[in-house]
């Protein structure tokens, strides 16, 4: 599966003020940019080492406006691409339109505007109200309705939202003039509200064959052709329009949400089977759209092509994937006790969640290590430790495609495990060749013991010189330390840590992954003349 997409982090750690007094939490958030941004009250100060590195990764989902204007993940619109068929496609997403396919330059009206809550199939929708607001659409040379166009197949397809179905709302109107020898012929493509039904006309736009039909009669120079729904436009509600035309039967059929309203057969005997008529353009001219309509219309598209399978839901049935980025609990070992994710499942929709967890973020795949379900809310087996976590979600729509689940915030609950403080005393004693040091014990019940780091510079412990091994040397759980070997006259500058017995349990044992801060350092120089 290739994965796509990004959007920015929104990182919180939060000091709880829970039932358990070290429980704290980190809020990982799918981010816009600010102005989008909800507003957060102040929080502390983040928990050392706690943080998040990474992005958000999403397959199939992005990001959009939720809840009062938060930011969330939501499966993603189907939205119609440009092909190699495609003549007009226009997406209504923002204001400035422009057409995808590159074909018609666009011009809109000054009450033009678009509809971001109401909009169902797209982030936004077309706002039209009268004539001020209609959209003109001027062809370009190698657009469906260019100069002497000839061509066979094509569909004209949009979502619509009357605001009441007035009788008489013009939805499409297109006029030119076709010459015929030494006449001008009258062309007319219009698509307007009658009755509270929608009627779909064409006058001079399709086009006889030369000659003559089979009994020697001539073919009529003008077609006149209406196609009238059978079922009343409802107001406000979203249903899809569709007129398609078949080049090699003349079938003329229009169809309201898949289901076929109205057909004919532009052919000579106005049945299958007769010589098919076909499109015919003459001078150039614009299509207007909602020249007299009040309502939203959304995903508008014109094709070189019969679409037989129209996308008539807002969005895909295969599950969206949803990947955080990866959270650093700032301790190996920490404890996952929970994981709340804030999400919205309308309808039949549904978010399965999962998380993985490790003490090592290095080398994770995105099918490795495992993921384990989990429900939100609920506690987690106490084997769920690590300093790493990643939480990943399935959003899956409903049944038809036309709900989307939301996932908008996800909470990790956690007890870090520092490690323990160190030494309060620390004391180094010259010896020949070598140093003693001796230290305070640390009064933790699951001390592991204690390391010894030397160097020969302030702050850089990287010795090498002692025989009881480089630096740093682990002590166990004794509280003294006699480091032989070492050059006299040199000056070797020296700190204890303490580590917990987890150190043990992770990182293959290795005593410095689970070591603290270093005590105050002290310094020594070995001497002969010492005792």
């Amino acid at each position: 599966m290739q994965l796509k997409g990004i959007g920015a982090l929104a990182l919180l750690v939060l000091a709880a003020i829970p039932a358990r007094a070290l429980e704290e939490r980190i809020i990982l958030s799918p981010g816009l940019p600010t102005q989008l941004a909800q507003p957060r009250p102040p929080v502390q100060a983040l928990p050392r080492g706690a943080a998040s590195f990474g992005d958000w990764t999403v397959d199939g989902a992005a990001l959009r406006r939720g809840w009062r204007g938060a930011p969330e993940y939501a499966i993603t619109y189907e939205h119609y691409a440009v092909e190699h068929t495609t003549d007009l496609l226009l997406h209504f997403d923002d204001p400035v339109l422009s057409d995808e396919a590159g074909e018609w330059s666009v011009t809109v009206g000054r009450s033009f505007g678009v509809d971001r809550e109401r909009a169902s199939f797209s982030p936004a929708a077309a706002s039209f109200n009268g004539p001020d607001s209609e959209l003109r659409l001027d062809p370009g040379p190698r657009a469906l309705l260019s100069r002497d166009s000839r061509f066979r197949d094509f569909t004209i397809e949009f979502w619509l939202y009357p605001a009441n179905a007035e009788n008489g709302e013009v939805l499409l109107k297109w006029q030119s003039i076709r010459k015929a020898g030494k006449d001008a012929l009258a062309q007319q493509l219009s698509c307007v509200i009658s009755h509270g039904k929608i009627t779909w006309s064409f006058f001079g736009f399709f086009v006889a064959p030369e000659g003559r039909s089979r009994d020697g009669t001539p073919f009529p120079a003008e077609t006149s052709i209406d196609l009238e729904a059978r079922s009343p436009l409802i107001p406000r509600v979203w249903t899809h329009q569709l007129l398609r035309f078949d080049g090699d039967s003349g079938l003329l059929e229009y169809l309201v949400n898949g289901l076929p309203e109205a057909m004919t057969h532009v052919t000579s005997t106005g049945h299958e089977g007769g010589t098919v008529f076909e499109p015919a353009i003459g001078g150039v001219s614009p299509l207007f759209v909602a020249a007299n309509f009040s309502g939203l219309m959304d995903e508008f598209r014109i094709t070189r092509d019969f679409v037989s399978a129209p996308k008539l839901a807002p969005f895909s049935t295969e599950a969206a994937i949803v990947i955080s980025p990866i959270a650093d609990l700032g301790f190996t070992n920490s404890r996952l006790i929970g994981i709340d994710a804030a999400f919205r499942t309308p309808g039949s929709t549904g978010i399965e969640l999962c998380y993985r967890i490790a003490d090592d973020a290095a080398g994770w795949k995105l099918d490795s290590p495992a993921w384990i379900p989990f429900r939100s809310g609920s506690s987690l087996p106490d084997p769920a430790r690590g300093r790493f976590v990643q939480l990943r979600a399935e959003l899956f729509s409903d049944g038809l495609g036309s709900q989307t689940p939301s996932l908008s915030a996800i909470t990790l609950r956690f007890e870090p495990d520092p490690p323990p403080p160190p030494p309060s005393k620390f004391l180094a004693i010259v010896k020949n060749s070598g140093i003693e040091l001796r230290w305070s014990a640390v009064p933790v019940e699951d001390l592991g013991g204690y390391l010894i780091y030397y160097g020969e510079h302030p702050g850089e412990y990287f010795g090498k010189d002692a025989i009881e091994g480089p630096s740093p040397v682990d002590a166990g759980k004794n509280l003294s330390l006699n480091l032989s070997g070492l050059a006299n006259g040199k000056l070797y500058y020296l700190s204890v840590a303490s580590y917990d017995a987890a150190a043990r349990r992770v990182a293959g044992g290795d005593p410095t992954a689970r070591a603290g801060e270093f005590s105050q350092e002290v310094s020594a120089r070995p001497s002969r003349t010492a005792p």
